[in-house]
């Protein structure tokens, strides 16, 4: 198999799993095992796993409450979501049972209160400072493998990048779940036509 490909393992934190918090989508959690599975399987072919993990400021510019509107309003054409993955915190940190001893690298996304992006790309690893491309880059990976979520927001926008800077993009349908379900077969659609490849 090609030492070329990495997995990207998107925001898989309990702001977005747990049962209890706004931000969940049923059944989001249950994709635990199947993500560690493809992450072992990940490892037998010397593949490169790194995850993103979103990282927020108090205050920061993706938050309703920053604003004082009501959650999931537009301004200026942008979406204002309820806080969440507040750096530090538990909500930021990554799913019960998500096996983190298999990955190699981390980049953290939106860790500047006035920043917003929903793609992984630009965004650093704490450690070295290197941004997702440079890690990329260091391992020269040409095809990314991509899982979790969300379809149509962090999924989207990270498999828009990473073509745009002429990689390979997979994109597993069984590992990936949308915020609105409504949203996912569009999603789907587009970044099909955008040239990723939509597995199983």
């Amino acid at each position: 198999m090609k030492k070329t490909e990495a997995l990207i393992v998107v925001d898989y934190q309990n702001d977005f799993a747990h049962p209890e918090w706004s931000l969940y989508v049923q059944g989001w959690e249950k994709l635990v095992n199947y993500i560690n599975s493809l992450m072992r399987e990940v490892k037998s072919r010397s593949w490169i796993i790194i995850t993103s993990q979103d990282w927020h400021p108090k205050k920061h510019i993706s938050f309703a409450s920053r604003f004082q509107i009501p959650e999931y309003s537009l301004l200026e054409w942008e979406r204002k979501w309820p806080d969440h993955c507040v750096e530090e915190t538990w909500w930021a940190d990554f799913w019960e049972g998500f096996d983190k001893n298999l990955v190699d690298r981390k980049v953290l996304k939106w860790f500047d209160e006035n920043l917003d992006s929903y793609s992984s790309f630009g965004w650093i690893e704490e450690e070295t400072g290197k941004n997702l491309e440079e890690i990329l880059q260091s391992y020269q990976i040409k095809v990314l493998n991509i899982v979790w979520l969300a379809t149509e927001y962090c999924d989207f926008f990270t498999v828009r990048d990473a073509i745009n800077k002429w990689y390979k993009v997979n994109v597993f349908t069984q590992a990936i779940a949308p915020v609105n379900q409504e949203d996912w077969e569009k999603a789907i659609k587009e970044m099909e036509k955008m040239g990723a490849i939509i597995l199983p």
